[in-house]
């Protein structure tokens, strides 16, 4: 099926180089945009450019670079090198994310730190560093990755994981509300289970009691999630901002 051309001429910034943001950012490349995807790993942004290479994506309009987001100095570096490269930052996306499952009375402290800095802290490093942008143009699009962990207690889900998605709902209702006023819109899509590397990461014990009783009767494809990001930083949602969007296959139902 041929796809619309909603982005051409704008500048996507992705975080994330996992198999949400390599979907979405095949989806963004399909649909015009320029792209600048970032991540801690270089093999990681090798992989990606490797496999959008082999789908045929125009990688001419791509541009990789690393980044951890727990440090606001390398977000801004991702700004600028947006701004040096294609002159704009219209949408950010922000799908760089971490799981480390434990119970909570065994739970490290490091481990309850890390997955706050990158999901929480992180997201906000992002957001920080393209808003600027954002404003001098009175236009942006924002699309944070929240998660059904962070809407509601889940097997398999722990304390850290649930803060810090619950945390990106707080953020997405928050910066809706300040950043209105320059045409810019914050919004976040909650995942259910999805099939991927961190699904599989998990145990298969886990993954059955995540999987458990969803209505639809299937977890989710990555693509459905980059479905739902091409939207909401699309101008077809211009009027939509500070919403939680649950794809989930029903199962907070």
């Amino acid at each position: 099926m041929k796809r619309m051309n909603r982005f051409e001429g704008k500048t996507v910034v992705l975080t994330g180089g996992g198999d949400m943001g390599l979907a979405a950012a095949e989806r963004f490349l399909e649909e015009g945009a320029n792209l600048v995807l970032a991540d801690y790993s270089r093999e990681v942004l090798d992989f990606c450019a490797a496999a959008l290479r082999h789908k045929g994506a125009e990688l001419s309009r791509m541009r990789t670079v690393l980044c951890d987001v727990r440090r606001i100095e390398d977000c801004r570096r991702v700004a600028e090198l947006a701004k040096e490269e294609f002159d704009r930052v219209d949408v950010l996306v922000t799908t760089a994310g971490i799981l480390k499952h434990s119970p909570v009375e065994e739970m490290a402290e490091e481990d309850w730190q890390n997955v706050l800095d990158i999901n929480l802290t992180g997201t906000f490093h992002c957001v920080k560093a393209m808003v600027p942008v954002m404003k001098t143009q009175r236009y942006g699009r924002i699309v944070l990755i929240s998660s059904l962990g962070g809407r509601k207690g889940r097997p398999g889900v722990a304390v850290n994981y649930a803060a810090s998605k619950a945390g990106v709902v707080g953020l997405t209702m928050a910066l809706a509300e300040e950043l209105g006023a320059w045409n810019i819109t914050v919004n976040s899509i909650a995942p259910g289970p999805l099939r991927g590397k961190m699904a599989e990461s998990q145990s298969p014990e886990t993954r059955a009691r995540l999987n458990a009783g969803i209505p639809l009767g299937r977890i989710g494809e990555v693509c459905e999630i980059a479905n739902a990001i091409a939207f909401l930083a699309s101008d077809e949602s211009a009027w939509t901002t500070g919403e939680v969007l649950d794809i989930n296959g029903g199962l907070q139902y």
